[in-house]
């Protein structure tokens, strides 16, 4: 009894793969073909899907074969109740309140493989500017969970093609990804279901491709924001990006050299321009602002945009305004350490945006004892519950500009390239007034933001050796040490994180990509249960 007992706890049924195949009708139908590869045993008498939640869908022609090829007896009315040698090689369906259970008798044990085929009535449904369907193919609470499920979506009409042009797709409640490949849409498991695991997927069709025989409610773009809604989906493209987009395409299949070429002579007369008899500047341009001042520089470079010197500014500021220190401490083992202590920001409201962000993460990150480690700070910045806030950063750092904004402006870029002159030939000056050594922390910030800080740092201990041991703030931002640290960590970080974010933006946008774990809100079909009984 005691070797029987345990043989049936280890052994039960197991799915290992569910293929489904929808067929998409003209008229908005589905035929949807499910084969079950999996292993029986003598655990329960039937396997059975769930469908509910159908809006008014019909089910019709359910069928089921098995791996014999053998078509099973259809029984009307199906008795759940009744053995397993009674409901071998037959299936039927049991009408619930809330949609329908289609049942067919597990048979004898084994690896087996079962076909069930089935129709859904207008599960593609025609709203106002396009036609589309969200439902559920695969029901939460499957049990046995399957180890991997596949489904595609094709058209009847095999003149006509799912391809990213025409059409928009979405998936929620599982672990994979979702795709369009060779003109059909394929989701696709990435990891084992779970017990709340499901697949649910949405679809937007350019009209004229069906002709739906059921309307639905509201609009399609009404159905999508509810689907969106909690879901990591984040980011829709607008209409002006959208022709944005198709101009830039455009451009780069017809006129890349020209365009290319036509935009570095321009960028390199306006430079000419700037650098023209360009004096030094020894004042700190758009009254501080780092972001005003990088601005202007990505405006004036020949290659992309560069933000990474911006946030080592930023750094700099904080610990030069009081809100971060390095501090040294003790380790466990006895050996000095140099903290990255957050403090609070005084005055926040007076900081621009883009720092207060800054702080935000870096106190947030350190937590209750106010010590950063590049560890936490990567932990932090990574993790979905603080997307966010991570988003938000993301957004605020990059700025859009452009050098035509500055047409007008020569006399403010002109400070912004004097100041960095001056700093480039920090040497050259014969006499330091007490004025300018008061703004040297400044000073060693915008040398940061021009990418030149070591240059001037050097320049400076050469001029004033003593300054960095009098002004105990100017020494701990030239550390060498635990700073690069940090600011290595917010680089790499800030840099995934908006990796993740376009990630997002072009999933939201319908063009495919990884699934989303939540979402999926006002599906049809599906349900909650099915599998083994």
């Amino acid at each position: 009894m005691l070797t029987a007992s345990a043989t049936s706890l280890l052994a039960s049924p197991v799915l290992h793969d569910l293929d489904i195949r929808v067929v998409l009708q003209p008229n908005g139908d589905a035929r949807i073909t499910e084969t079950r590869h999996m292993s029986i045993d003598s655990e329960g008498t039937e396997c059975y899907i769930v469908l509910s939640n159908l809006n008014g869908s019909q089910l019709r022609d359910f069928s089921v074969t098995d791996e014999t090829g053998l078509a099973y007896e259809t029984q009307d009315p199906w008795d759940i109740d009744r053995s397993r040698d009674w409901k071998t090689n037959r299936c039927g369906i049991v009408t619930k309140h809330d949609g329908y259970e289609l049942c067919w008798g597990l048979g004898d044990a084994g690896d087996r493989t079962y076909t069930a085929s089935y129709t859904v009535t207008s599960l593609l449904r025609s709203y106002p500017n396009a036609d589309g369907f969200l439902y559920m193919f695969v029901a939460e609470g499957l049990q046995p969970s399957p180890q991997h499920v596949r489904l595609t979506i094709v058209p009847a009409d095999t003149h006509l093609r799912f391809v990213p042009d025409s059409c928009s797709i979405w998936a929620f409640r599982f672990r994979g990804d979702l795709y369009f490949a060779d003109g059909t849409i394929v989701a696709q498991s990435s990891e084992p279901f779970q017990r709340h695991s499901a697949m649910i997927v949405m679809a937007r069709f350019a009209k004229g491709m069906f002709q739906p025989s059921t309307n639905g409610e509201g609009t399609f773009e009404q159905l999508k924001l509810g689907a969106l809604e909690d879901s990591d989906y984040t980011g829709e493209m607008t209409r002006e990006g959208k022709w944005a987009l198709a101009i830039f395409v455009f451009s780069l299949i017809f006129f890349p050299l020209l365009l290319v070429g036509l935009y570095f002579l321009y960028v390199w007369r306006q430079r000419r321009k700037v650098m023209k008899d360009l004096l030094w500047y020894r004042d700190l341009p758009y009254e501080g602002n780092l972001q005003a001042t990088n601005n202007v520089l990505n405006a004036y470079r020949y290659g992309a945009a560069d933000y990474n010197n911006l946030l080592s500014a930023c750094i700099l500021r904080l610990i030069s305004d009081g809100a971060i220190s390095i501090d040294t401490a003790s380790d466990q083992k006895g050996r000095t350490v140099q903290n990255f202590v957050i403090h609070p920001l005084p005055d926040t409201k007076q900081y621009p945006k883009l720092l207060q962000l800054v702080h935000q993460i870096f106190r947030d990150a350190a937590g209750t004892d106010t010590v950063l480690e590049a560890k936490e700070l990567k932990s932090w910045m990574k993790s979905r519950h603080n997307q966010s806030v991570t988003d938000t950063f993301i957004q605020t750092l990059h700025t859009k500009t452009s050098i035509y904004q500055y047409r007008d402006q020569l006399d403010d870029v002109r400070k912004v390239f004097g100041l960095r002159k001056f700093l480039k030939e920090f040497t050259l000056l014969d006499e330091r007034s007490v004025g300018e050594v008061t703004l040297w922390r400044d000073y060693m910030i915008y040398a940061t933001l021009f990418g030149i800080a070591d240059q001037v740092i050097r320049d400076m201990k050469k001029i004033n050796p003593e300054y960095f041991n009098l002004d105990q703030v100017a020494g701990q931002m030239a550390n060498d040490t635990t700073l690069p640290l940090i600011r290595s960590a917010m680089h790499s970080s800030t840099s995934r994180a908006a990796m993740s974010k376009a990630e997002r933006e072009a999933r939201a946008s319908g063009r495919g990509g990884s699934s989303s774990w939540s979402g999926g809100g006002g599906f049809s079909g599906g349900g909650f249960g099915g599998g083994v009984r």
